[in-house]
């Protein structure tokens, strides 16, 4: 079936209106009528099922974009949709820039005249290297298609093509020669510059981890029941217990269990071979964690839910007893949450994503590849955020159709992107958003070994919100 849309795609997709829903049309007439102002897109996909928390209603924690389970019939339709609204997301985003404030149509860019500079916005169909080793593109929008050529002996131009991946959509400037499109610049939406670094009025931190894969028999129980200890302030020196009284936030960032049946063979890693009895085991974990401490859980690709994104949060089936609990939230994969509002201050907005599509983008982008592709798991995010999309090539991760727009689009700008799925624990800022990769509570298994994964186990990153200085704490450690 993915092939089979892949070839409609590679048609033209975003050729077919007929396809589209009524809501994608107005909202087109809208971006006509308003280009430089970003479209906003009703979610009405927003969990409502989610239990109400006391703090949800004081604004600490505010869950902004939380996707619900969406298991209605889809057609072609739907997959028409998701492009159309990926499209005119990131067109939005693309039109604040003054370089392309002017911008046309592909159509248009069809009838100019020859050495006339035109500038368009356009989705990436298809990339391919000439026998001349230039690059040459298929673009397309609404409205048609064209050929265009990015020449090897614009150097600086040709690193920045060589970073584009089918299906992201792109800025270009150029002139037409006949049919052929030539590009002399290429924009992508990225963040912009004037990103302002937030810092919390209060004495506040956060923390993240990640991949506990409870079940497995590389299940880290002794350092996980470690950190447990050390957050109820039975562990730890008198200055490292004063630092946990500052933890408000702990994210909890997805692959809770590991699972029954998410690999082949994988009955011979498992410990536990019921799955409720794994939720079961994390729940006594994360019941033994003071009330203080908001508890954000999400889900990932070892969680018993589909695979394709967006993932809905974690069912009450699965976790019954945390449900009634007022300090924990159950939210989807991906999702945005705010933390830390006050009365003088708006709050931290946070990204979660699990990172599904990262190993996609650690192989095929030539500079992640050479800069240790997953050992670096930084630089996957950062070309995430650059793209504003966490999956923006086909193929690259599952999806899950039907809602009414891409829920994959980066449309606004986090003060935190968090992650896990990579087994790693790093930290990096990124034009002043905080990209965290959580690290994990399993050792290296056979099947990560054979797909290159060498974990950092059993750390945790602490972010003090009031300075915004990050720390890794090791509990592997003797």
């Amino acid at each position: 079936m993915q092939e089979k849309i892949k070839s409609l795609l590679k048609k033209g997709i975003l050729l077919s209106p007929d396809a589209l829903d009524t809501e994608t049309n107005l909202l087109e007439e809208r971006l006509a009528q308003t280009p430089e102002k970003p479209l906003v897109f009703e979610n009405k996909f927003l969990s409502s099922s989610l239990p109400i928390k006391k703090d949800q209603r004081t604004k600490k924690v505010a869950l902004i974009e939380i996707y619900e389970d969406k298991s209605t019939k889809t057609t072609i339709k739907d997959f028409v949709n998701l492009y159309n609204t990926r499209f005119l997301l990131l067109q939005s985003i693309l039109r604040q820039r003054q370089e392309l404030q002017a911008a046309t149509t592909i159509r248009k860019v069809q009838t100019a005249q020859n050495n006339e500079q035109i500038t368009t916005i356009a989705m990436v169909v298809d990339i391919k290297v000439t026998k001349n080793n230039n690059l040459f593109f298929t673009l397309e929008d609404q409205t048609g298609q064209i050929k265009a050529v990015v020449n090897k002996s614009n150097k600086e131009l040709f690193e920045v093509a060589k970073e584009t991946t089918n299906d992201e959509v792109i800025g270009i400037s150029g002139t037409k020669s006949d049919s052929i499109f030539f590009i002399n610049s290429i924009t992508i939406p990225d963040i912009p510059l004037t990103k302002e670094i937030k810092k919390s009025p209060l004495d506040e931190a956060a923390i993240f981890i990640s991949d506990l894969h409870i079940g497995s028999k590389a299940f880290l129980k002794e350092p996980f029941e470690k950190f447990i200890d050390w957050l109820c302030g039975k562990a730890g020196t008198e200055a490292q217990k004063e630092t946990v009284k500052k933890i408000k936030y702990l994210f909890i960032l997805g692959d809770v269990v590991d699972g029954i049946g998410v690999y082949p063979n994988q009955e011979k890693d498992l410990e536990i071979k019921d799955i409720f009895e794994q939720y079961s085991i994390f729940s006594e974990h994360i019941k033994k964690i003071p009330k203080h401490i908001n508890i954000i859980i999400s889900p990932g690709n070892h969680d018993s839910l589909r695979i394709a994104e967006p993932q809905p949060p974690l069912p009450k089936e699965l976790t019954p007893e945390l449900y009634n609990l007022e300090n924990v939230y159950f939210v989807s994969n991906p999702s945005i949450i705010k933390i830390g509002t006050t009365a003088n201050f708006s709050g931290f907005e946070v990204l979660i994503y699990h990172g599904f599509s990262f190993p996609y983008y650690a192989d095929t982008i030539e500079s992640i590849r050479l800069k240790g592709g997953l050992d670096n798991t930084e630089n996957i995010m950062t070309y995430l955020l650059k793209k504003r999309h966490l999956a923006p090539t086909h193929g690259s991760s599952q999806y899950q159709l039907g809602y009414p727009k891409d829920p994959l689009v980066i449309t606004k700008v986090p003060d935190f992107f968090v992650s896990g799925h990579i087994h790693k624990a790093t930290v990096k800022n990124y034009k002043n958003v905080t990209l965290i990769n959580s690290s994990c509570w399993i050792a290296q298994t056979e099947y990560q070994e054979n797909r290159g994964i060498v974990p950092h186990p059993a750390r945790v990153i602490y972010i003090d919100l009031k300075t915004r200085e990050p720390k890794i704490l090791n509990f592997s450690e003797k």
